[in-house]
């Protein structure tokens, strides 16, 4: 696994303004998504955002993704029960995507253009049941730490018995993540594997396997 002091992205330019990565040209096919040439998403994630969204939904309910990217677990998560899906996407481009992608969705949709920092804290205490986080780091300092700052949120917005699941970029609970999780008020937290075949030629995993967080909030 790649580690923070030798990591490929850590050779990539990040933006020096984060408010660019709205207007940012994306690079779209089948198989990626690349924004100001970082690697957003990759078609490999597949099996592992099927995953995720199965855990994110297992409860059911009103769901919260933050983070659409090529709309694969987005999609995953409309395949299942539930009874609302609320999207958070920052680039512009993408949104556009987002925009059909909900026209077209078994369940309905709602639809925020921004930063999730931005969007979340105008909403309720309590008020989903299950959340799935996948963002990408879009300035340098974000680079190792995107996912913890989320950690405080998940846990205020989601229901007593609800989910969160995110990308974890681990394959097991480190001690800064378990700290993280603690901090954040999770003492509920499970893994599971999940086979995968990256690209040979990916940035940001080189594992046959990742983790897929499983935290409930107790």
């Amino acid at each position: 696994m790649f580690n923070k002091e030798n990591h490929p992205l850590n050779n990539l330019k990040f933006l020096d303004d984060k408010s660019k990565w709205k207007t940012e040209n994306i690079v779209m096919t089948e198989n990626k998504l690349e924004i100001f040439g970082h690697p957003v998403m990759e078609s490999w994630e597949e099996p592992y955002m099927k995953k995720l969204a199965e855990i994110a939904t297992s409860k059911n309910g009103k769901i919260l993704e933050v983070g659409f990217g090529l709309g694969i677990s987005a999609k995953h998560i409309q395949q299942n029960i539930i009874s609302e899906h609320h999207i958070i996407e920052a680039n512009n481009f993408v949104y556009e995507k987002l925009l059909i992608f909900a026209e077209n969705a078994n369940h309905r949709v709602f639809s925020y253009l921004g930063f999730w920092e931005d969007i979340v804290k105008n909403m309720q205490d309590e008020s989903f049941d299950g959340i799935l986080f996948d963002t990408y780091p879009i300035v340098e300092s974000e680079l190792h730490t995107a996912r913890f700052d989320f950690f405080n949120q998940a846990y205020r917005l989601l229901k007593k018995g609800g989910v969160f699941t995110h990308y974890s970029g681990e394959i097991e609970f480190t001690t800064e993540y378990i700290s993280n999780l603690k901090n954040a008020g999770f003492t509920d937290f499970s893994g599971e594997l999940i086979t995968i075949t990256p690209s040979s030629n990916c940035l940001y995993w080189d594992e046959k396997q990742i983790l897929a967080p499983k935290i409930i909030k107790t």
